[in-house]
C-alpha cells in the first residue's frame, strides 16, 4: 500500500522534470532564434544606414554647382584685384588692370575655343 502512495509523487516529480527541461529546451532554442534575429536586425540596419548614407551623398553632389571660372570671370577678378593694389603697390596693379582687361576683350572678341579652358574648368 505504500507504494501506491510514493507513484503519484514519482509521476508528479517526472512531470515537473519534463516540464523544467522542456522549458530549458525552449530557452536555449529562444536564445538561438534571439541571436538570428539579432544578426537579421544588425544586417537590415546596415543595408539601410548604407541606402540613407548613398542618397544623402548623391543629393548633396547634386545641390553642390559646379563652379567654373571662364575667361570673363578671370578677367573680372584681375580687374578688381588690380584695382585695390593699385593704391598700395601701383605698378602691380596697374599690370593686373591691363592684364584684366586684356583677357576680357580676348575672351569677349576672339572668342577662345573650349579646349584651351579645360584647365580653369573643375
Amino acid at each position: 500500500m505504500t507504494l501506491g502512495v510514493f507513484r503519484p509523487m514519482n509521476s508528479e516529480r517526472q512531470k515537473r522534470e519534463e516540464e523544467i527541461e522542456r522549458i530549458m529546451r525552449g530557452t536555449t532554442l529562444s536564445r538561438e532564434q534571439e541571436a538570428a534575429f539579432q544578426e537579421e536586425i544588425k544586417k537590415a540596419a546596415a543595408t539601410i544606414v548604407e541606402q540613407e548614407t548613398t542618397r544623402i551623398q548623391k543629393s548633396e553632389q547634386a545641390k553642390r554647382p559646379k563652379r567654373s571660372m571662364g575667361p570673363t570671370t578671370i578677367g573680372l577678378w584681375l580687374l578688381g584685384l588690380g584695382a585695390v593694389l593699385t593704391f598700395s603697390i601701383p605698378g602691380l596693379g596697374g599690370t593686373l588692370i591691363l592684364c584684366g582687361i586684356a583677357v576680357i576683350v580676348w575672351a569677349t572678341f576672339l572668342k577662345p575655343s573650349k579646349k584651351s579652358f579645360k584647365l580653369f574648368r573643375k
